[in-house]
């Protein structure tokens, strides 16, 4: 085992995602005297088995497991880790956003947070730590956006074969191993999560594995009763969001913009987190035509795929000014991309949007202009 080494490991399903991903690795200080790897799992049949692939084939001690659209914004990563694992070497888990105590009442409680900071697509979550004078807090569980270790203990690959619970069943084993789960107390917040949506048409289903398995540490007595409405209610839901999406991209492919107007742009579900992207081409395309483009972001005969595409990587070059003040693809932006698709993009996923426009305003004549 190096102990002067670490790891990113990720399950990798998406190319352009993880290649933004490892623009923000590549531009982590290391300290001195170490080294860094970076391992892509791809074709994984599960989160913990994509893991478990990783860590067996790394000497690194260290190993950070992150999601591909994870983005690290925090160029002292690296060494800030170290740091808390080295304060506390009980201390065998390490998550941005936590949990101090679950109470599974129901799987929504487990995405109830209350320890940690960070950024992602629909909100800032920004919670307190407990006054301890530490650099962390405990926790019980920790969402898989980000995980790092100083210890390694196999992935639950046996019980979760999907891409759910796989985390807070990694943090349970840690606690049954007699270590600690805990959360770095972050002055300014470490990473950005480009989540959009979560799939939780089997979320359930390895929700009620996570209890099976751990219910003598959450000490639940009566699995057969517990939630039972919920799940059946929970799963009924999951199913009909995916047939709405489904619907939606078949609105796409067929170019049917009046149909996808209405429904993205005067119906409630314009503000829907699972159709976000969408709303946001539909309403690129409705300013450019009102404003009489030629160039339009919404070409014709592209697919929702294609479009999809194409927002994602107008929101990387912001993000990249947002975070880096990396300003090296002005020009594509100016080339590429109308002022309408800039700034309806920077008002969706954009934090800090006085930053961001101010360094593009040359480009964009946008000076004045105020994003509410």
């Amino acid at each position: 085992m190096d102990e002067k080494k670490m790891v990113f490991i990720t399950c990798v399903n998406d190319e352009a995602e993880y290649a933004e991903c490892r623009y923000y690795l590549e531009r982590l200080r290391i300290p001195e005297g170490y080294a860094v790897e970076m391992i892509k799992i791809q074709d994984a049949l599960s989160m913990a088995a994509g893991y478990n692939a990783g860590m067996n084939s790394s000497d690194a001690k260290y190993k950070v497991y992150l999601h591909q659209d994870v983005f690290i914004r925090n160029q002292n990563f690296i060494s800030e880790i170290l740091e808390v694992f080295a304060q506390d070497e009980q201390i065998g888990i390490l998550g941005m956003i936590g949990k101090r105590n679950l109470k599974m009442g129901s799987a929504e409680m487990v995405m109830i947070w209350d320890t940690g900071r960070v950024i992602d697509n629909e909100y800032i979550w920004s919670f307190g730590y407990p006054a301890s004078g530490k650099r962390y807090a405990e926790v019980q569980a920790s969402d898989g956006l980000l995980l790092a270790t100083q210890y390694d203990i196999p992935w639950r690959e046996d019980i979760f074969t999907g891409w759910d619970f796989y985390d807070i069943s990694q943090c349970m084993e840690f606690q049954k191993s007699g270590f600690k789960v805990a959360v770095p107390v972050q002055e300014e917040i470490w990473c950005y999560h480009d989540t959009l949506y979560s799939k939780f048409t089997h979320y359930y289903d390895h929700y009620k594995c996570f209890l099976q398995e751990y219910a003598e540490m959450l000490e639940i007595d009566d699995l057969e009763t517990l939630d039972s409405y919920t799940y059946e209610k929970e799963q009924e839901c999951a199913q009909a969001i995916e047939e709405l999406r489904a619907g939606v991209v078949d609105l796409f492919d067929m170019g049917d913009k009046s149909s996808l107007r209405t429904l993205l742009l005067e119906s409630d579900l314009r503000k829907s987190i699972y159709l976000r992207e969408y709303a946001s081409i539909v309403s690129i395309d409705y300013q450019e035509e009102t404003a009489g483009l030629r160039q339009r972001f919404w070409e014709p005969g592209r697919t929702a795929v294609q479009l999809v595409s194409k927002l994602r990587k107008l929101k990387y070059m912001l993000k990249r000014i947002e975070y880096a003040g990396d300003c090296s693809q002005k020009e594509q932006l100016r080339t590429e991309y109308s002022r309408y698709a800039v700034l309806d993009v920077c008002s969706r996923y954009v934090t800090d949007k006085e930053r961001v426009l101010g360094k593009i305003a040359d480009l964009l004549e946008v000076r004045s202009c105020v994003i509410q």
